[in-house]
């Protein structure tokens, strides 16, 4: 750029680590910085963090980064922030500084408070005008625990004394010394608090939760001028020009920027996410939520289909069976027998997330037989995480009515050659993947791009993403598959049948 500002910087502010590249204008990956962040569960289903370790974390990662660049601030185009999504942090609007840990998305708190609200015509309205099912992951249930049980707390969020915000919302109010309290659509359509249809805040959702609140963060695009750095954080300011949502973010970099593109995250769990264009009336089945992907000059919808256990299957097995190299290891065994034998895994340890969202069933082992090994049962584990995101990916079939093209894939199971073959030959599509798997700060990055004018528009962008293997299915391979999926899904009926008659019971 004219003003020798040529860099942008990504960071994904995430549940377990903070992860920040530096990309340029080819959209070559520079330099890269993460670490760790610490959770804490001081009860059963609380899940907290410190807000300060997030800010601490990114502004040491950043630092690093521009160390190994050799980089001034001044050489930063933008820099854009994505983070985990619905997790809650309030803040004395004097001091700054936090007064309750955050609360991060998996804290189950609000449960017990907004059970009130599950009405069948309530959970219809919802998930009508939000696109969100009701549920304490989402950021108005954990306002509405604090009301209830913290409400001195609660008073000073209705006087304007405390504000409130999804993690993006807190660390830009923090860089910018609080010039800036925004917030942008796609984070915003995760609080349950948002009209997806107008990408506008609506009065009469927070007055269901009952939240009386003086104060709500401005709206401004995904890519947009959210303020410039306090100098003391990096050296000198840099602009901010992005704010995503994380699953959002890992879209857009994968370049999914056209209705029925579509990419999966492989993590602890598994995120399906479809773009699915600009009508906030897209039809929604097959246990999908419906959510805002980001805003340029409007917004841009999304589904999204959940699976719980993904990595964590693999993790688990290794484990209990004893396995040294934890995912890679379960690959390995599982590669030597190349089948399950008729062993089934269905992975409900803690309830069944999209396409049926059943909390309350847990996990069955079947098919057993006197000769089952070790390595029959790695199997099951790897046939269990693929055949979930054919169920998910079989809703997004069905709420579209359209044929789906290349899936793009990242995150660490996909480095495995063996379960990606699997995986195209169970979808009977083909699989798409990044030479780089850190897809979160990567698109973000590329919006903060946007947002500083280093690109014009996505058109520019597609270049810069295509994806650098692509993995075909086998047409006979997925006939075998297919009958084995048939029995998977009816191994999970008869799981989800017995838990319905020990809740009709209870």
């Amino acid at each position: 750029m004219a003003n020798g500002r040529d860099i942008v910087i990504g960071i994904d502010q995430g549940t377990t680590n903070t992860k920040v590249v530096a990309i340029d204008r080819q959209g070559r990956v520079l330099a890269q910085a993460d670490r760790p962040i610490a959770s804490a569960s001081p009860q059963l289903g609380w899940v907290e963090q410190d807000p300060n370790a997030m800010l601490a974390n990114l502004v040491a990662c950043v630092r690093e980064v521009l160390a190994k660049l050799d980089r001034a601030p001044t050489q930063v185009a933008g820099l854009g922030i994505a983070n985990q999504t619905e997790t809650l942090v309030i803040w004395d609007r004097h001091s700054g500084e936090p007064v309750l840990p955050a609360m991060v998305w998996k804290c189950r708190r609000g449960d017990e408070e907004i059970a009130p609200l599950r009405r069948d015509e309530t959970v219809a309205a919802l998930r009508a005008r939000t696109g969100l099912d009701l549920d304490p992951t989402f950021t108005a249930a954990k306002l509405k625990w604090v009301f209830v049980n913290r409400p001195e707390i609660g008073a000073r969020l209705a006087s304007g004394d405390c504000l409130f915000g999804t993690v993006d919302c807190w660390l830009i109010w923090k860089l910018t010394g609080g010039a800036t309290y925004a917030t942008e659509p796609g984070n915003a359509s995760r609080t349950m608090l948002l009209d997806i249809a107008g990408a506008a805040w609506d009065p009469e959702l927070a007055a269901l939760f009952g939240l009386k609140l003086a104060r709500m963060p401005e709206l401004r695009h995904s890519a947009d001028d959210f303020g410039s750095t306090r100098p003391e954080f990096f050296g000198g300011p840099v602009p901010t020009t992005a704010a995503m949502g994380d699953q959002q973010a890992a879209l857009f970099g994968h370049g999914c920027f056209d209705p029925l593109q579509l990419k999966v995250t492989y993590g602890t769990g598994a995120f399906l996410w479809v773009n699915a264009g600009a009508d906030p009336a897209v039809k929604v089945t097959g246990g999908l939520i419906r959510t805002i992907a980001w805003s340029l000059d409007r917004p841009t919808y999304a589904l999204e289909g959940f699976v719980m256990y993904a990595g964590a299957i693999l993790d688990w097995l290794a484990t209990r069976l004893g396995i040294e190299g934890g995912g890679a290891g379960i690959v390995r065994e599982a590669q030597n027998v190349g089948t399950s034998d008729g062993v089934i895994l269905v992975p409900a340890f803690q309830g069944l997330a999209a396409p049926w969202w059943r909390p309350e069933v847990r996990a069955g082992l079947i098919g057993m037989t006197e000769a089952t090994s070790r390595a029959h049962l790695c199997h099951a584990g790897l046939d269990a995480l693929c055949y979930q995101i054919r169920a998910v990916l079989d809703g997004v079939r069905r709420s579209t009515g359209q044929a789906i093209g290349a899936v793009r894939v990242d995150g660490g199971p996909t480095r495995s050659d063996y379960l990606m073959q699997m995986q195209a030959d169970i979808l009977q599509q083909p699989l798409s993947a990044s030479a780089f798997d850190s897809m979160t700060p990567y698109g973000v990055a590329l919006m903060a791009g946007l947002g500083a004018g280093l690109w014009s528009g996505v058109d520019e962008l597609r270049p810069l993403v295509k994806p650098s293997k692509q993995v075909l299915p086998d047409a006979a391979a997925g006939a075998r598959w297919d009958r084995g999926y048939e029995e998977w899904l009816a191994a999970s009926e008869a799981l989800l049948a017995l838990y319905r008659d020990k809740r009709s019971k209870a």
